[in-house]
């Protein structure tokens, strides 16, 4: 049982609990798990996504931060308290922090905690950036959530509370493994629809840093085949962040989205799709290579 606290994009605010029906692991950057909740206004099965700090294991690794332990968590806890975090904070905000080899652990647990709570807005500002394609080619966003962590004593903290996000539940399996529950001549309508769908998001002003095969689920659509529907956003970049057309186009192709689907695919499935680059990126590879 998990309680929640959540607010729905039309501002209905309130808290619930919650069963945890499956945990969906290995962690990288954001827990996911299925959820069950009884309430008046949202019920049923649901994905809970929750950017918690102490099991992204993946940034972990990368940052080379030491797993998180409960003696590490009291280290955090007592260095908010004490008004370390807040000031922190603001250091990393200006640029101002010692050496990442001078880190305390609690030093550790707040950079990580900003980071989080960086990239779950990200996420949350991509969904909303695509509230016209939600419950098609990506899951609708149910609500934004919170998950109150006490500290120390206290009922809860802004850097220990882990943010989140309700999502639909789309039950499917990934991409990677259409080998496993599709037919071999279903294999290049799906990724064809995979690469539409990462093509439709790029569309609405939206560069994917992240781009994964496992990123996409297939579902049986009732009279077409299979749909594809694409998740994780955390590592976007948005239309608004380039100077200019020429600036976005060429950070489109040099991040190639499509071809971090299509070429995979290729060389997965050994003959059972065939990637055709489509002539947007044609067109942006040679604008490219005449600027450069």
């Amino acid at each position: 049982m998990i309680k929640i606290h959540f607010k729905t994009p039309d501002g209905l605010e309130s808290t619930a609990d919650a069963n945890i029906i499956k945990v969906f692991e290995p962690f990288t950057l954001s827990s996911v798990m299925l959820i069950r909740m009884a309430c008046s206004s949202l019920e049923g099965d649901m994905i809970l996504k929750l950017f918690d700090r102490r099991f992204a294991t993946q940034l972990r690794e990368d940052e080379k931060i030491r797993p998180w332990t409960p003696d590490t968590e009291t280290e955090h806890c007592q260095f908010i308290l004490d008004g370390g975090a807040s000031e922190f904070i603001t250091q990393l905000n200006d640029g101002e922090t010692p050496e990442g080899s001078t880190w305390s652990a609690a030093m550790d647990e707040t950079y990580l905690h900003d980071h989080m709570l960086d990239l779950y807005k990200t996420e949350v500002q991509v969904y909303n950036t695509l509230k016209e394609i939600q419950g098609t080619d990506i899951p609708k966003l149910l609500a934004s959530a919170v998950i109150p962590i006490p500290c120390l004593g206290q009922t809860s903290s802004e850097y220990t509370d882990i943010p989140g996000i309700l999502l639909q539940y789309i039950e499917g399996f990934p991409l990677t493994d259409i080998e496993e529950y599709t037919p071999r001549e279903s294999w290049q309508a799906i990724c064809e629809d995979a690469i539409r769908v990462i093509n439709r998001i790029g569309d609405l002003g939206i560069l994917n840093k992240d781009v994964k095969t496992r990123s996409f689920i297939v579902r049986k659509d009732a009279g077409n085949g299979f749909k594809v529907t694409m998740i994780d956003f955390a590592l976007c970049k948005f239309r608004q962040d380039y100077k200019d057309v020429y600036d976005w186009d060429k950070w489109k192709s040099i991040q190639d989205e499509e071809g971090a689907v299509g070429y995979v695919m290729q060389r997965r499935l050994k003959g059972g799709f065939s990637y055709h680059r489509s002539a947007r990126y044609e067109k942006l590879d040679e604008e490219f290579r005449m600027g450069e």
